[in-house]
C-alpha cells in the first residue's frame, strides 16, 4: 500500500471489484485471490483512508456515501490507467498526451491558428496561454507549462532546449501628423508624453533598460497593457513610443496612422525563442518552430518590407 495516497493500484482494483460484484467471494474469484487477502486489502484500504467505505454488517455489502465518492474516482483511475498501459505496451508515441504552450501576445496574435493547428496534428490535447510574459519562464521551469516562446531564452538553464524564432529591432513610433524633432530621445520628450508598457512585461523591461542606459526619464503618465493599447494612444496623438514590428503587425496599427523611424543612436533588438525542456517532446519544439518560421515568412515579412522597407536585414527569421 502507498500510504502517501493511502491507496494503490491493486487496492482501487479489489474495491471496484468488490462493489461491482457485490460480495468479497466474487471478487476474489475474478482477481484470483482468496477471500481473507481479498478482505484484508479493503481493511487496509479504510485503514489509510480513515473512512468506511462499505456496510459489511448487511447482505448483500452497501456502500457507504463516502464509498460512492470514492468508487467514481477509483474506476477513472483504474481506466486511466489501463490506457495507459495499452499504450505502452503498443509502443506508439508519435503523439503526446497534452501540450501546454505560453506565447508572447504578439506571436499569438500574428500565428495563433495555424500554430494551433500545427499543434493538433501532435498532440491528443493541447491548450494556449498569453498574458503575463514575465511568468512564462517560470511556469516551464515548474512544469506548469510544456513550451514557452519568450523573449527570455532562459540562458541560465542548461539543461533546456533554445529554438530561435526571431529577431526584430525595436522602432520609434509616432503620431502621424508629428512634425517636431526625433533626433534625439530627450528632445522628443519634451514635445510628447511617452507611451509605456507595463513595468512587469518583458517587452517594458527590455524598453525601460534601453531608456535608463540612454539616460531618458520620461515620465509615468501614460501606462498601457497591450500593444494594441499602447500604439492605439500614439495613433490618436497622444504621444510616441517604442515598439517592434511584429507589436505593429500584431495591433493592426500601421503607417497610414502613425509614423515609424529608427531609434536615435542605433537599434537595439528583441529575440524570440521557443524554450522547452530537453528530450521531452521528441520533434514536437523543432516541428513548432520550423511552423512558426514559415508562417512568419509568408505573412509577416512580404507587409514588414512593404511598410519598414528601410529596416532591411535588421529583421531576421532565424535558421533552425
Amino acid at each position: 500500500m502507498h500510504h502517501s495516497f493511502g491507496f494503490d493500484l491493486r487496492a482501487l482494483e479489489v474495491f471496484v471489484h468488490i462493489v461491482d460484484s457485490g460480495n468479497m467471494t466474487a471478487a476474489a474469484e475474478r482477481l484470483g485471490m482468496t477471500q481473507s487477502s481479498i478482505s484484508q486489502s479493503l481493511s487496509n484500504l479504510e485503514k489509510n483512508l480513515n473512512t468506511r467505505l462499505l456496510d459489511r454488517s448487511v447482505r448483500p455489502l452497501e456502500i457507504t456515501r463516502a464509498g460512492r465518492f470514492f468508487y467514481d474516482r477509483a474506476s477513472q483511475l483504474l481506466q486511466e490507467a489501463k490506457a495507459t498501459s495499452k499504450a505502452m505496451q503498443k509502443g506508439r508515441f508519435d503523439k503526446l498526451r497534452h501540450v501546454r504552450i505560453a506565447l508572447v501576445d504578439s506571436l499569438a496574435t500574428a500565428v495563433g491558428k495555424p500554430l494551433a493547428d500545427a499543434v493538433k496534428r501532435h498532440t491528443e490535447q493541447w491548450s494556449m496561454t498569453t498574458g503575463l510574459s514575465h511568468m512564462h519562464g517560470e511556469a516551464l521551469l515548474s512544469r506548469h507549462v510544456d513550451i514557452i516562446i519568450s523573449d527570455d531564452a532562459l540562458m541560465d538553464y542548461p539543461e533546456l532546449s533554445r529554438y530561435r524564432i526571431l529577431r526584430e529591432p525595436f522602432v520609434l513610433v509616432l503620431p502621424r501628423e508629428f512634425g517636431g524633432d526625433s533626433r534625439q530621445l530627450g528632445t522628443l520628450l519634451r514635445q510628447l508624453d511617452f507611451v509605456r508598457y507595463p513595468a512587469h512585461s518583458l517587452i517594458g523591461q527590455r524598453i525601460e533598460r534601453h531608456l535608463r542606459y540612454r539616460r531618458v526619464e520620461p515620465p509615468h503618465r501614460l501606462v498601457m497593457d497591450n500593444s494594441y493599447a499602447v500604439l492605439s494612444m500614439v495613433a490618436a496623438g497622444l504621444g510616441w513610443t517604442i515598439t517592434t514590428p511584429l507589436c505593429l503587425f500584431q495591433s493592426g496599427i500601421w503607417l497610414p496612422q502613425v509614423r515609424c523611424a529608427s531609434i536615435p543612436g542605433g537599434h537595439f533588438y528583441r529575440n524570440l525563442t521557443l524554450v522547452t525542456r530537453r528530450d521531452e517532446l521528441h520533434e514536437l519544439p523543432r516541428v513548432i518552430a520550423s511552423d512558426i518560421r514559415q508562417i512568419l515568412l509568408q505573412e509577416f515579412m512580404p507587409v514588414m518590407n512593404e511598410q519598414l522597407p528601410w529596416l532591411g536585414d535588421n529583421v531576421e527569421i532565424c535558421d533552425l
